[in-house]
């Protein structure tokens, strides 16, 4: 019998560092899991081990079965999984799992493919990977290999899926070659949910974390990997203060790099005017896109870029590079702008045309605000919902 639009699905998502770090893919797949539960679905996850989470867990009422595991270098937290096709066969079948949800294409994703296969369970795959975020700081010479090898294992991963899932058309563009020959595909942003990402007063958010109030307030949200070049942004630092001495960066999120970024602010004499927050809870992160006056991503690739969302959500102008591996630089209309990649000295005149005009500012916020309501996340839902349905009929 075919599925009908209101049967509720028992869904296994597989995404092997669930709950152990708090980058995009993850967050995202939490906020999905999290209302497709609100709607009555049942969803569980696959993940991996780690020192946090040595046995199943929970995340919002989710529940996590999770298997040994090997880390991954300079990751922060990821985590291979490695279940044994056996295992997920016997829970998926204890959980009447209708729908593999292939969220990362990880050592986890291989096995439940098998597993799924098995057991005829229908499989969609979610598109959160390119090259650039794996292999930007090896060798030059080596990359094109690299690229090719990723490239061939994700055609193996995603060829088993009914269906594709893209978070920006940009994604499917870089990625169409992925797909099998008449594999269906589909964009569905990340999404925002607006109810928790918006304008809103922030406490003691200076005090806490000894921000000086009397400055205009720039902000990176992210993690401190090669990809994210926010080395770019703090280059631009002094050649910002020299013209505006009452400047002061954020940077919320952690990764191998800090260090290094630490010491180049040393270096540049520019240290106090940049303070790094490292991993925040969700509500620190909301207050620190309201305490920042202006939301800067360098970064150099991105599928979609849910920190921009998240920061337009709250009302934010947004300066973001013009890289060409990058979906973030299509969210600039009207609210704010876009600058040469990896160029700082284009980066910083960017940020002081927006420090030295304050209603400029505001109206480029208002715009960024106005623009984030087509991102909201439960439209994003609606779609995933229905990808589901579709895959489950044919």
């Amino acid at each position: 019998m075919e599925p009908k639009k209101q049967t509720k699905l028992n869904i296994a998502m597989i995404c092997d560092p669930i709950g152990n770090n708090k980058s995009g893919v993850v967050v995202s797949t939490l906020r999905f899991a999290k209302l497709l539960k609100e709607r009555g679905h049942n969803v569980i996850f696959i993940g991996a081990k780690s020192p946090d989470h040595k046995t199943h867990s929970v995340h919002d009422g989710i529940r996590a079965y999770r298997y040994r595991s090997l880390p991954v270098p300079k990751s922060c937290g990821w985590y291979l999984a490695f279940p044994t096709v056996r295992e997920l066969k016997k829970v998926f079948q204890a959980e009447k799992i209708d729908m593999v949800h292939i969220i990362l294409p990880m050592s986890g994703s291989v096995v439940a493919i098998k597993a799924a296969r098995a057991l005829g369970i229908k499989m969609v795959a979610h598109s959160h990977s390119q090259p650039e975020n794996l292999f930007m700081d090896m060798p030059k010479i080596i990359q094109p290999t690299l690229n090719n090898l990723w490239n061939s294992y994700l055609m193996w991963t995603y060829g088993k899926a009914s269906s594709l899932i893209y978070p920006s058309e940009m994604a499917r563009t870089l990625l169409e070659k992925l797909s099998k020959k008449g594999q269906l595909s589909h964009i569905i942003s990340n999404g925002i949910n607006t109810k928790e990402f918006r304008p809103m007063p922030i406490g003691d958010f200076y005090q806490r974390f000894n921000i000086p109030e009397d400055t205009t307030k720039l902000l990176f949200v992210g993690r401190l990997f090669p990809e994210k070049s926010v080395d770019t942004l703090i280059k631009a630092i002094p050649h910002i203060v020299k013209k505006h001495p009452n400047t002061h960066l954020i940077i919320v999120g952690d990764g191998y790099l800090k260090t290094k970024l630490k010491k180049l602010t040393e270096e540049l004499l520019v240290s106090k005017y940049v303070t790094f927050l490292g991993l925040v809870s969700k509500e620190d992160k909301i207050f620190a896109y309201n305490a920042c006056d202006i939301f800067v991503l360098p970064s150099l690739a991105e599928l979609e870029g849910m920190v921009v969302l998240e920061a337009k959500a709250c009302g934010k102008p947004i300066i973001i590079s013009d890289a060409k591996m990058s979906a973030s630089r299509f969210f600039v209309d009207g609210n704010g702008f876009l600058f040469e990649t990896k160029n700082y000295k284009d980066l910083a005149e960017k940020v002081l045309a927006l420090i030295l005009d304050t209603n400029l500012r505001k109206k480029m916020g208002k715009v960024s605000l106005e623009k984030s309501k087509n991102y909201d996340i439960e439209k994003s839902v609606d779609k995933l919902e229905a990808v589901y349905y579709s895959a489950l009929e044919k």
